[in-house]
C-alpha cells in the first residue's frame, strides 16, 4: 500500500552533438580601463586626498574638543557638588 509505483523508463537515447572546432580570434588590443581605485584618484588630482585629510582631522580635532568641554563640565560641577554637600551637613550638625 505504501510502496511507490515508479513509472516506466523512457526508451529515449540522446544523439551525440558534434560541433564544429571553434575559430582561432587574434585578440584585440584594448585601451586601458578607467581607473577607479583610491590610489589612482589620488594620483590623477592630489588636492582630493588633502581635502580628505583636512575633512578627517577637523572631525576628530571637534570631537576631542567636545570630549574636553564634558570632561571641564563635570568636573566643576563634581566639584560644586561636593562643596554644597558639605554645606548642608555643616548646617546639619548645627
Amino acid at each position: 500500500m505504501f510502496k511507490p509505483k515508479y513509472p516506466t523508463p523512457d526508451t529515449y537515447t540522446p544523439t551525440p552533438i558534434r560541433t564544429a572546432p571553434a575559430p582561432v580570434q587574434t585578440p584585440t588590443p584594448r585601451a586601458p580601463a578607467p581607473r577607479t581605485g583610491f590610489l589612482d584618484k589620488t594620483r590623477a588630482d592630489p588636492t582630493a586626498a588633502v581635502v580628505g585629510v583636512v575633512a578627517v582631522g577637523t572631525v576628530l580635532v571637534s570631537t576631542l574638543l567636545a570630549v574636553a568641554i564634558t570632561a571641564l563640565a563635570l568636573s566643576v560641577s563634581g566639584v560644586v557638588l561636593l562643596l554644597l554637600v558639605r554645606l548642608l551637613r555643616q548646617e546639619l550638625n548645627r
